[in-house]
């Protein structure tokens, strides 16, 4: 019996090496491969004080195997105890109160045994220690029970901790968490099996055996399904180091994973929230209309978080192989920056539109009347008979000419002339109709161009136009302007008022189609019409003859 434990408890520290071999060489891919070969080497010194308690004569050997084979326990149970915390937070290094139980208890339960064996108080490890009935036994002393009590508890806080990421995890990450859990249960179980029925096992002490089963499922966790070669790694280079912020969701809404970025945003904007986002509802923490459902797959919105913070979201949907929802990665990134950029832009190209509209006006206005030039005029009578052409209404043109204009300015100065020209423009202005077109034509000549009246209502227009004008009265003095006044004649002296008059000529077009000589046609009547009007002693309305249509 012995000798085929001891041969189990060399094959086990063999394989214990070679696996500890292979998660050293692996170091550099992941951060708990430099723990389980620490481990793996405990116990290989676990399982080599075994073998000689099963393999040597001497009961010194065995009884300093014995003795020696709590340092591999103590390494073992460490061991397992940092690979599970690394599993659980890839970045974990143990505090200082941690550090300090993990190394006070053993050295203290070592300080222990060194003084009994000094002051000769006997051993308080073990109460008989020695050869029965052929084989090599133990019975447990006090010291023996709180060194369990120890080991039983570290591995509980491990245990805890793994089975909280598991609840936490996606199923993505539960699988390789589960292997972790299995994991721990052959040791429990045999060690258990060791304590409460010793008899069972001839009372030799297998935990070794299972502990080695412990470690080699764990190394499979982690150098074969990838739970650390593939996520810590690629999130610590990838995620953690992006300046995006990440968060991952499993399929029950719940933040399972957050990269430093998204903690860093989350302080910034939700400042209410918990240090730590990952447990929290993803509502919460992004508000319910971002997330929103998303069966394409995926959804970008840009949302203003806080005044001037804009926020460009992105949510894309992951499932498994079948198709089923595991949750959803949101990448958010805070385009502020360029958001205050775009908004800048556009309000320089509205104001150059702007400016655009403003200067395109300009060109087809009068700077002195503010009424439209020649150059609006041409479109306009252009519209106008475009628009007869397809309804066949008439279009009538009234040409207005303000008498003895040059007198005004030979008497009185330009500046006179000039608050003349502006008292007429504004008579005009004040009596045209939505849809007329009204334009300073050159000089002292306005035309006026109205769609859709005949001949008749032409004349009555023209007339309308003639006594406003000769109801107006212009300061002779410094300030020119119209006002209303004393008749003064044509012309005054200085201090009194002049009171213009105009001419107007009137030429309708009266057809249903029209050429591209239609528009000169009209002007050329209208102004015939007008010298008519001045050659009868100006101040009057003179018509045209109908305006056939140009071919």
């Amino acid at each position: 019996m012995g000798l085929v434990l001891g041969a189990a408890f060399v094959l086990s520290a063999l394989v214990c090496a070679r696996t500890g071999v292979v998660a050293w060489r692996r170091r550099s891919s992941t951060p708990a491969a430099t723990v389980l070969a620490a481990t793996m080497l405990a116990l290989v010194h676990w399982s080599g004080c075994a073998a000689l308690v099963q393999l040597s004569g001497d009961p010194a050997v065995q009884r300093l195997a014995v003795h020696g084979s709590l340092l591999g326990v103590w390494g073992a149970v460490t061991g397992l105890f940092l690979v599970c915390r690394t599993v659980v937070d890839p970045h974990h290094r143990p505090r200082p109160l941690v550090r300090a139980v993990l190394l006070g208890v053993p050295l203290a339960l070592l300080a222990s045994m060194a003084a009994t064996a000094i002051v000769g108080g006997g051993d308080a490890w073990f109460t008989a220690l020695g050869p029965r009935e052929g084989r090599f036994v133990a019975e447990f002393g006090a010291l023996f029970w709180v060194h369990t009590a120890y080991c039983y508890g570290l591995m509980s806080v491990a245990l805890a901790g793994l089975v909280r990421s598991w609840a936490r995890a996606s199923p993505v990450f539960r699988p390789q968490l589960g292997t972790l859990l299995l994991g721990a249960v052959p040791p429990v179980v045999g060690n258990l099996l060791v304590l409460a029925a010793p008899d069972l096992v001839g009372r030799q002490d297998l935990t070794p055996l299972f502990f080695a089963v412990t470690g080699l499922i764990d190394a499979r966790a982690v150098l074969r399904q990838g739970l650390l070669r593939v996520v810590p790694v690629a999130r610590d280079v990838v995620v953690d180091t992006i300046a995006d912020a990440v968060l991952v969701v499993d399929a029950r809404g719940r933040v399972v994973d957050a990269n430093p970025a998204a903690h860093e945003l989350a302080r910034r904007v939700r400042p209410d929230l918990d240090a730590d986002l990952v447990g929290l509802a993803a509502d919460r923490v992004l508000g319910p209309e971002q997330l929103g459902d998303l069966p394409g797959g995926s959804s970008r919105r840009t949302v203003e978080a806080l005044p001037g913070v804009h926020l460009d979201v992105r949510t894309t949907l992951v499932s498994d192989r079948r198709g089923r929802s595991l949750g959803r990665v949101v990448v958010v990134r805070d385009v502020s920056e360029a958001v205050g950029t775009t908004t800048r832009l556009r309000a320089q190209l509205a104001e150059i539109d702007r400016l655009r509209a403003q200067l395109a006006e300009e060109s087809v206005r009068d700077p002195l009347t503010g009424l439209h030039n020649r150059r609006f005029l041409d479109g306009a009578l252009a519209a106008a008979l475009r628009e007869a052409r397809d309804t066949g209404r008439p279009v009538a043109l009234l040409v207005v000419d303000v008498d003895h204009f040059k007198r005004v300015n030979d008497t009185h100065g330009h500046p006179v002339g000039d608050a003349v020209l502006v008292a007429v423009a504004d008579a005009l202005r004040a009596s045209a109709r939505p849809g007329d077109a009204l334009a300073r034509f050159g000089g002292e000549e306005f035309v006026l161009v109205l769609p859709a009246t005949p001949e008749r209502a032409a004349r009555e227009r023209a007339e309308d136009l003639r006594r406003r004008c000769a109801a107006l009265a212009v300061p002779a003095g410094p300030t020119a302007g119209p006002t209303a006044g004393p008749t003064a004649g044509p012309t005054a002296g200085p201090g009194r008022a002049v009171r213009p008059t105009v001419s107007v000529g009137v030429a309708v077009h009266d057809g249903p189609t029209g050429g591209p000589g239609a528009a000169g046609a009209l002007l050329a009547a209208a102004d015939r019409a007008l010298y008519e009007a001045k050659a009868a002693g100006r101040d009057r309305v003179r018509v045209a003859e109908a305006v056939a249509p140009a071919p």
